[in-house]
């Protein structure tokens, strides 16, 4: 698969707006051309004259607002002032945003804006503050960066929790509590559960290749075939699933081999693989591209963003936070870090 360049990347930066318009130019033109049918049909039957012109302009008027009602939504929003909060937020934890150049980070806004404004996020036994609200946005807008005209209708809220849970849904300190996030299904269908902690210390430690927003919204991406497999629907092309396949049995027999520096989740599955293998693209792509340079190339095509390219080092250099044996785990759990996710660290 081809790596996409930075001059590419940078010109799909711009056309966000762009498209809007062309769809709202082109629903438009739908409505008109629906009217000029009714006439058609009017005339057909030798019914139509100048009293039925008002009936075929009110009847494009209407289809033309129904047809263009989230367009417009969506320009309101984008008129919008972006909170100062917010953009704090942006500046001071997440890597991604601080790399993009100007009207990159326009664009980065305008998604945001869009995505808080349209789903819901919803706190379980803990305040949603705005800090929270943005990370649970941000950890959506990264991974779809590469694809402007991206709906995210896999998805209409966000859980967030104080803590791990199991299975479930329960939240607790046991050892069944151990899930940082979830993709729900059935009953929890266009639900997605995300721990507190696990959310802010994946964007404030960017060493450990862990971010659990972008890991379950990897798994929507993977979704958008219509099934959570592994092999996502968009950025992979027909003819690169196979050298894709290949390529995950590859990198997860190092991972047995104990000849991987990937975490070991990644073989629960292969949806899990490839979520996984996201997280770490976005948090430390020069060590992949290093480690692994043909996972990073591949990976590169998926999401068309050469993330190496347009970060450097500056993830690299974001400080890790000081955590002792006896530190309160960054998980939420509430037990000790050696007794919770050190083992995982």
């Amino acid at each position: 698969m081809s790596q996409p360049s930075d001059t590419s990347a940078r010109a799909d930066a711009g056309t966000s707006r762009q498209a809007a318009g062309q769809r709202l130019r082109s629903r438009t033109a739908l409505a008109l051309a629906a009217a000029v049918a009714l006439l058609l049909v009017g005339l057909s039957f030798g019914r139509a004259d100048w009293r039925w012109m008002p009936v075929a302009l009110i009847a494009a008027w209407g289809l033309q607002r129904w047809l263009t009602r989230r367009d417009r939504r969506r320009a309101a929003i984008r008129r919008q002032p972006f909170p100062a909060e917010w953009e704090k937020v942006l500046r001071d934890e997440v890597a991604l945003f601080s790399a993009l150049d100007e009207g990159e980070k326009q664009r980065f806004r305008e998604e945001l804006q869009i995505f808080i404004a349209e789903k819901r996020i919803t706190g379980i036994q803990t305040d949603v503050d705005e800090t929270t609200r943005v990370l649970a946005a941000a950890s959506a807008v990264i991974p779809i960066f590469g694809f402007p005209e991206w709906e995210w209708d896999q998805i209409s809220e966000i859980l967030i929790y104080p803590s791990m849970f199991d299975d479930s849904f329960e939240m607790g300190s046991g050892d069944a509590q151990r899930t940082l996030g979830m993709v729900g299904t059935g009953s929890m269908n266009r639900m997605m559960i995300l721990s507190k902690p696990a959310l802010h210390h994946g964007f404030r430690d960017t060493r450990d290749r862990r971010n659990v927003g972008v890991h379950e919204f990897a798994h929507l991406i993977d979704k958008s075939d219509g099934v959570i497999d592994g092999i996502p629907g968009v950025g992979l092309q027909q003819q690169a699933i196979g050298p894709w396949v290949e390529l995950m049995r590859r990198k997860m027999a190092e991972i047995a081999g104990g000849k991987s520096d990937i975490d070991a989740y990644a073989l629960t599955n292969d949806a899990e693989f490839f979520a996984v293998v996201t997280e770490y693209f976005f948090e430390k792509p020069g060590r992949m591209k290093r480690q692994h340079p043909q996972l990073y190339a591949m990976l590169a095509g998926v999401f068309r963003q050469d993330m190496l390219s347009r970060v450097g080092d500056m993830v690299a250099g974001r400080s890790r936070p000081k955590l002792g044996r006896n530190s309160p785990c960054p998980c939420g759990s509430g037990r000790k870090f050696k007794k919770c996710c050190l083992d995982r660290n």
